[in-house]
Order: C-alpha cells, then structure tokens, then sequence
C-alpha cells in the first residue's frame, strides 16, 4: 500500500477543518493530478464501515504531525464541503480524501482479542444538592421536585436543571447551599441571579440563596461553564480556592481546576479578571488564563475555545492531548479506572472529537486502530498496554 506524506495528510486534515491557506490548497490540487491516487480512491470506496462513527487522530511523531482521521456520516459530510469549495471536482476530491485517510489508519489485525468488559455507559444527569440546614437531596434528570426552603424560597429540579426561586421580595440574610456531581455525572444549576452554571463530573459549586452586599460570590471546584447574568453593580466572583478567583461582570468563560491539576479560566465572551497568588490577569474572548501545577504564576495564552467548553456542548474535544490527559477525562465522564501498563505511551499526543453520549467500547476499539496502543476492559477497570 502507498504510504501519503505526512504534509499531504496535514493538508488533508486543514482542509476538511475549513483551515487551508492558498498555498496549501495549490500543493492539494497539485497531489490530485496523479493519477494513482485515482485508484487509491477505487479501492476504498466500498469501505461501508467507514462511514459509520466520526473519530480523527492527530500524532506528533519527531516533531511532524502525522493525522489519523475517521469521519462521521461521510458522504453527507463529503458533499456539505464539496458544494463549498471545490464545485468541479465534486465527483472525485473528498471521497479520495476520506479514502487515503482511511488506508492509513492501520487495521485492527485478526489476532487482536475482543475487549472483555460489562456494560459501560455514558454519564448522566445527576447530583446531589445540601440544603441550608444539612439535608441532602439526591437529584437526577427524571426527578422533579419542588423544595420549599426558609422566608419563601424554594429549589425546583426538572429535567436536569436546578433552579433557585424566591417567593419573597425580602430575604434577610442568605444561606450556603451545595451542589455535587459525582463521577459519571454532570448538572445544569440557575443561580438566584439568573446566572448558568454547567458542572462537568466531579465538580461542585456553593453559592447564596440570595446575593446581599456589593457582590456575587460562589466557590466552585472542578470544571464548570458560567454564564453570567450582568450586573454592572454587582461584580460575580468565583472562587476556586483561596489563592485563585474570577472576578467579571456579565460573561461566558469556563473553569476547569481539579485538584493535582494545572488551572484554566478560558474566556468566551466579555472580559474577566483572573487573580492568582502571584499575579492578576485581565482576559478577553479567545484567551486562558494558565497556571501550571506547582506553579504560581498565571499565564495567558491565545487559543481555540472550542475544545474547552466542548463538554457542556456534549462533546470531547482533545487537540494534541496526550493519552494520559485524554483517558483521566473518559475515565472521570464514564466512571472507570484507567491503568497504563505502558508507561511509554501515556505521552503520545492524539486530537480526538466525539460526543459525550458514544459508546465507550467503541472509542477505545478506535483508539487501539491507531496500533500505538492495546487496551482490555475488565469490569470498570481499562489496561492501556
């Protein structure tokens, strides 16, 4: 089998992202003209198991990216981009594309044992919310319930989304609340201000039943996705822990602070202020604000949001992520223990965009298509080799 260039395999991949510059799209259309690529086309045409799931690998091998594709529902896709830029060329161009993508992804050989595993299943909406006088409530996205709570206001869940409701146009003083998302879980909360908050699993987030002062305070851990009711009065804080806060008016931005991990505030839109122990750094849309673990000093970097707020999008997307990272964040959504028997390969670095809700069997079955790595599944436990 011819082996593609990995120039042509990174032009492929920018042209299918809406990213290809003039000179790249000459060296394209330049590649096209041979004629054996025609037949490198005839021979995977008939491939119907491609079409099946959207997966794409991006590697980095000695300093070159070498890019693994897979592409959802292909042949809609394929006439979507053909339509946009290359009209002429409509009846040859993408579908050589997906096909030279395909050939490279190196087949699962006939020897390869079948993942031995039980059903593994996606996360789901669910938490556990702890009321003012210490009651706990478990909540889910099937569960409805109407909580009254002290001087009129009350809670209401529904359909995966909490929601603080006050009766009263005077609450004299505000009280702490707590919602918690396990493993395996994620939730939708309306602050009392009307503010959104995503909690991606194992986060949680305190707030007031009522926001009194000159402010909006709330105490998040984890990953969550604000949106801001503005309030030009009452500046919204969040804190993360007590060396490192948010401080905005009216915005999108995303939070992402485990512990044991580096911490990132991601802008979207509006402007915010980071403070860190050392150092305080204003945003705008498009930058993060990056503190590296052990460390105190807060970087700001220019990036795609796209792949940090993808989660509360129910999505993953993992841009030149190394395997470790990628398999701790499946790990945390889909609640299983991921053990690397192979300590080499937990630094090869994958680009990877799927849906939150796909079949986890399926994506480690892709992952292993790769040949870079083999994986079995006993229980809930994964073993990377």
């Amino acid at each position: 089998m011819e082996k593609i260039d990995p120039r042509i395999e990174l032009v492929i991949y920018r042209f299918l992202r809406g990213e290809l510059s003039a000179s790249e799209r000459e060296m394209l259309e330049s590649w096209l003209r041979e004629g054996r690529h025609r037949e490198l086309f005839e021979k995977i045409c008939n491939k119907e198991n491609m079409l099946e799931k959207s997966f794409y690998f991006d590697r980095l091998d000695k300093g070159r990216e070498k890019t693994w594709l897979r592409l959802e529902r292909a042949t809609g896709l394929r006439r979507r981009l053909v339509m946009r830029r290359w009209a002429v060329a409509a009846s040859l161009m993408v579908p050589l594309l997906i096909g030279i993508m395909y050939l490279n992804m190196r087949q699962v050989e006939p020897g390869v044992p079948e993942l031995r595993q039980e059903r593994i299943v996606p996360g789901v909406s669910t938490a556990q919310l702890y009321l003012p006088d210490g009651k706990v409530v478990d909540l889910g996205k099937d569960s409805i319930c109407d909580l009254q709570l002290f001087e009129g206001g009350r809670f209401v869940n529904e359909r995966g989304t909490l929601t603080y409701k006050s009766d009263s146009a005077e609450i004299s003083a505000a009280q702490y609340s707590e919602i918690r998302i396990p493993r395996g879980g994620e939730y939708k909360v309306v602050l009392p201000d009307g503010t959104v908050v995503w909690l991606n699993a194992e986060s949680s987030l305190r707030f007031p039943t009522v926001f009194t002062g000159k402010e909006r305070k709330v105490y998040a851990k984890g990953e969550l996705y604000f949106d801001v009711k503005h309030d030009e009065a009452k500046p919204f804080i969040v804190e993360v822990e007590k060396d490192y806060t948010v401080r905005v008016l009216g915005t999108e931005f995303n939070i992402r602070a485990y512990g044991g991990s580096s911490r990132a505030t991601t802008l979207v839109k509006g402007r915010v202020q980071v403070k860190g122990a050392d150092n305080t750094v204003l945003l705008k849309p498009g930058q993060q604000a990056f503190e590296a673990p052990g460390t105190n000093d807060l970087e700001v970097l220019d990036v795609d949001v796209a792949p940090y707020v993808a989660w509360h999008e129910g999505k993953f997307h993992f841009v030149h992520v190394s395997l470790k990272n990628i398999m701790e964040e499946l790990s945390r959504w889909y609640d299983v223990q991921v053990i690397f028997e192979n300590p080499a390969v937990m630094n090869e670095c994958f680009t990877i965009e799927m849906q939150r809700f796909d079949d986890f069997n399926k994506v480690l079955r892709l992952i292993e298509r790769t040949g870079m790595v083999t994986i079995s599944v006993d229980g809930h436990t994964v073993t990377v080799k």
